[in-house]
């Protein structure tokens, strides 16, 4: 019966990653220079050339694979490489670009620094903390960081994220090895990981994504390892990266529910029904430490409870908004949760009756007009997944407007630098999502729950976004997570086109490395 239901995401998620590939064949999102709010622009791609890509990287493969059945030791050596690889582009650019603080992380920088001198008015109903209130576990993320290190140590804060790259990296090369265990796929993973220059990109964002994913990351690895054991003792450290996680990146909440679906799939598989004592701890631990950080600062600040802040249905009705396409793209942030809150004099309540009434107006027209409701999800669907940079070439840019910057530095911000990032992502983002197609249809049809389990997780990312805010950098630790998935598919590829052409008698079956 697990089986059966997991068709319902799994079957669903193979349309949507064979649809990305279309889009990302024939269409590119982006962002122009010098923006002053996230407005995704649209253009036509170059599919000849994409395909052309396409062809010469398969000839490469292919050689590579040649290589590598004769050099079977030289894979061992490319978990480290690949490791060492990421860190040094990633501390690369941390180095390059000295970037800073701006807009959001700028309020969350500038309260950890009132904190530490003892100044709490920031927790005032008004404030940037008042309307969002969950951000206070990025504050005291901050504050530590920033009590270690000296006071807006913007530079510390980015080598922890390079830190966390590195452990994503990590993970992700035993994730694969845990759902396939094949040396293939293993080694072809821990190559495509050397080409996430998205993710590489964004070490220097001081903000709770890459350790959010990071920690998103880790506790799918032992999730995994759970499924696979049965060992209770996995799901501890989970439930704690889970736990570290929602403090600095509430969407974790997502790879939260993953695991807890997850887990009743299990019990139905084997009758176990005390494993609802290990949901319920692992939930329960996932909250620990958003709980204590909050009671921790009201008691520093000396005041009976925090705020609200803004409802959650806020986000949804924004969601599903209209974009004005010269502020904003298709369910992106356009002020409305702030606004909705501030206009019912900051009362929750009312301001989560007047964003259900928002969400029911939005309803009823793409009921009213299904042509434009298609239309509406299809540009809110690729501005966040088919633009390859995952908004992290505008956020360098934003990010290090304000500071000394070098002349190699605005090569990549501004220059030919760019669009050579550019392109290279627009190529591997192409190749992730072909690949994790095959890779999709190798799962469905060599099932084991612990393979459904990892693209429940980017499959509950996929529909989140699709109702909540819309953002591309939202996007990128799900598509991390298809690494190991397009590996697999990449081997699937190679074995069907073996299979193949030794069916026609061109090719030794040795060529292709699949004994």
């Amino acid at each position: 019966m697990a089986k059966k239901l997991t068709y319902f995401y799994l079957i669903p998620m193979g349309i949507v990653l064979f649809m990305d590939s279309l889009f990302s064949l024939l269409k590119t999102t982006y962002f122009e220079l010098y923006l002053v709010n996230e407005v995704p622009s649209y253009k036509r791609d170059h599919p000849l050339l994409l395909l052309a890509v396409l062809l010469i990287m398969g000839a490469v493969s292919r050689q590579i694979n040649r290589y590598l059945s004769y050099h079977k030791s030289a894979g061992k050596k490319l978990a480290f490489i690949s490791c060492l690889w990421s860190g040094m582009v990633s501390s690369f650019f941390v180095l390059l670009f000295r970037c800073g603080v701006v807009c959001d992380s700028a309020f969350l920088s500038e309260y950890a620094t009132e904190f530490m001198e003892g100044n709490y008015e920031a927790l005032a109903g008004g404030s940037y903390l008042g309307y969002y209130p969950f951000q206070l576990g990025m504050v005291a993320f901050l504050e530590l960081v920033y009590r270690l290190f000296g006071a807006e140590n913007y530079l510390a804060f980015q080598f922890i994220n390079v830190t966390a790259i590195l452990l994503i990296i990590h993970y992700l090369h035993k994730i694969t090895w845990e759902l396939f265990e094949d040396e293939r796929v293993r080694i072809w993973e821990e190559i495509i990981s050397m080409g996430m220059l998205p993710l590489f990109l964004y070490a220097t964002f001081v903000y709770g994504d890459v350790v959010g994913i990071a920690c998103g990351t880790g506790a799918v690895y032992y999730g995994i390892r759970y499924i696979r054991s049965d060992r209770w003792n996995y799901l501890l450290p989970a439930g704690i990266l889970l736990m570290l996680g929602t403090i600095v990146k509430s969407n974790t909440t997502i790879f939260l529910l993953a695991i807890v679906i997850a887990l009743f799939l299990k019990i139905l598989e084997n009758r176990k029904w005390s494993m609802i004592l290990w949901i319920i701890g692992i939930v329960v631990l996932s909250q620990v430490g958003v709980w204590t950080i909050n009671s921790v600062y009201i008691q520093r600040a000396g005041i009976d409870k925090l705020g609200e802040g803004a409802p959650k249905a806020a986000w949804i009705a924004m969601g599903l908004q209209e974009a004005k396409e010269i502020d904003n793209g298709c369910g992106w942030y356009n002020g409305y949760n702030m606004n909705v809150y501030a206009d019912n004099g900051f009362d929750t309540e009312a301001a989560a009756k007047e964003s259900m009434e928002s969400i029911r107006e939005s309803l009823k027209r793409f009921v009213h007009n299904p042509q434009h409701a298609v239309y509406y999800f299809y540009k809110k669907f690729v501005s966040q997944w088919n633009d390859p940079t995952f908004q992290s070439m505008i956020v360098n840019e934003w990010y290090s407007r304000y500071s000394v910057r070098s002349e190699l530095a605005d090569f990549f911000i501004y220059g030919t630098g760019r669009k050579l990032l550019s392109h290279l992502m627009n190529a591997y983002h192409l190749i992730v999502l072909l690949c994790s197609t095959a890779g999709c249809i190798y799962v469905i049809k060599n099932w084991r729950l612990e393979r459904a389990y990892l693209l429940l997780n980017v499959f509950g990312g996929f529909l989140f976004h699709m109702i909540w805010e819309a953002k591309g950098r939202y996007i990128l630790g799900y598509f991390t997570l298809l690494l190991p998935i397009a590996a697999a598919g990449l081997v699937y590829i190679f074995q069907a086109a073996c299979d193949l052409s030794e069916q026609r008698g061109k090719w030794k079956r040795k060529d292709a490395w699949i004994d």
